[in-house]
C-alpha cells in the first residue's frame, strides 16, 4: 500500500477537531483483489463536514488533483455525501463524509455497514470510539432469500422497465431506449442474477459477490457470461430488440427457477400477456432492417 498518501491523509484529520474517526474500507483495506487500480475508500466521521463539502480546497493538501466528482448516497435515513477524487498520480480516493453519530449506531449495532463486514481499517480514532466497532466477518454483501412480494415486486419492476424500452423502441427513440435498457432494467435482471446463483448455493454466504456486479467474472459460469453478453448492444434498433429479447428471455428463465425454489407461485399469465405486448410493439416499429417479432419475445415453459 501506498503509505504517503495514508499519512497525509491522517495528518489532515488529525489537524481537524472536528474530524474524530478515519476508516478505511475496500480492497485495501481487506487485501482482497488488489491491483495497480485500486482505489483508497476513505469514510470521515465528523461533527461537522461543511470545510470539506463547501470547498475543495482541502484536497490539495494530499495531492495535486486532476478531477473530481461530487456524489452522495442513502445510508438509512441519512445522506451520506461523498468526493470522488482522482489524483493527478494516478490514485483515486472516494471520500465519504459521515457524521459521528452514524458511528455510533454502527458500534451499538443500530445499524449495519454491509462495506465492514469485508474488512476495514481504522486509521484514526481520537475517541476510542471505532475501535468498539465488531470485526469483520469476511462475509462480505448478505444475499438474502427474498421475501414473496419483494421477489414479485422485481418480477413486475422488470417486465415495466422492459415494456418502457420496447414503447421507445418502437417510436425508433433509440437514445431514452438505451438509457433504460442500460441502467434501470439491468438493476433487476442482476438481482435475479444473483438470487439463482446464492439459490443453487443453499444461501451460504460468499465475501466475492457484489450488489453491483463487480466481480461478476470471477464467480459467473462462462454460459452465465455469454447469456449475459447478449443483454448489452450497439446503438441501432435492431440490435436493441435483440438484447431487450435476451434479457427477457434470460430474466423469466431465472425467475421461474428461482420461484420454484422458493415456492413462491409464478405470474406465468402475465408474463404471456407481456410478451404479447412487447410482440405488439415490435411489430409497429417502422424500421424495416428489424426482425420478424415471432423471433423474439417467446414464452418458454
Amino acid at each position: 500500500m501506498e503509505t504517503s498518501l495514508i499519512d497525509k491523509i491522517v495528518a489532515l484529520a488529525n489537524a481537524d477537531d472536528q474530524i474524530r474517526a478515519v476508516i478505511l474500507e475496500g480492497s485495501l483495506a481487506a487485501g482482497f483483489q488488489v491491483d495497480e487500480l485500486s482505489d483508497y475508500d476513505v469514510n470521515i466521521f465528523a461533527r461537522s463536514c461543511d470545510n470539506y463539502l463547501d470547498d475543495d480546497r482541502w484536497m490539495e493538501a494530499i495531492g495535486a488533483v486532476l478531477l473530481y466528482q461530487k456524489e452522495e448516497f442513502q445510508f438509512y435515513e441519512a445522506v451520506v455525501p461523498t468526493r470522488l477524487v482522482l489524483f493527478r498520480n494516478r490514485q483515486r480516493v472516494d471520500f465519504s463524509f459521515w457524521t459521528i453519530d452514524l458511528l455510533a449506531d454502527l458500534v451499538r449495532g443500530y445499524k449495519v455497514y454491509e462495506s465492514y463486514q469485508v474488512g476495514y481499517r481504522v486509521l484514526v480514532d481520537k475517541d476510542s470510539l471505532a475501535g468498539q466497532l465488531k470485526p469483520p466477518t469476511g462475509v462480505g454483501f448478505v444475499i438474502s432469500p427474498p421475501e414473496r412480494d419483494e421477489f414479485l415486486q422485481t418480477i413486475y419492476d422488470f417486465w415495466f422497465e422492459a415494456y418502457c424500452v420496447a414503447k421507445y423502441l418502437s417510436r425508433l427513440d433509440i437514445w431514452f431506449a438505451k438509457l433504460i435498457e442500460n441502467r434501470y432494467i439491468k438493476d433487476h435482471l442482476f438481482r435475479m442474477v444473483l438470487w439463482d446463483h446464492q439459490a443453487d448455493r443453499s444461501w451460504q454466504p460468499d465475501p466475492i459477490l457484489h450488489t453491483e456486479g463487480k466481480r461478476f467474472e470471477s464467480w459467473a459460469s462462462p454460459q452465465l457470461v455469454e447469456q449475459i453478453s447478449r443483454c448489452f448492444s450497439v446503438y441501432d434498433a435492431g440490435a436493441t430488440w435483440e438484447s431487450l429479447s435476451a434479457m427477457v428471455s434470460l430474466f423469466n428463465r431465472l425467475a421461474r427457477k428461482v420461484a420454484s425454489q422458493l415456492h413462491i407461485p409464478y405470474p406465468q399469465q402475465v408474463e404471456r400477456d407481456l410478451l404479447s405486448y412487447l410482440a405488439f410493439l415490435k411489430d409497429r416499429t417502422v424500421d424495416p432492417d428489424t426482425q420478424e417479432s415471432e423471433q423474439l419475445f417467446k414464452h418458454e415453459e
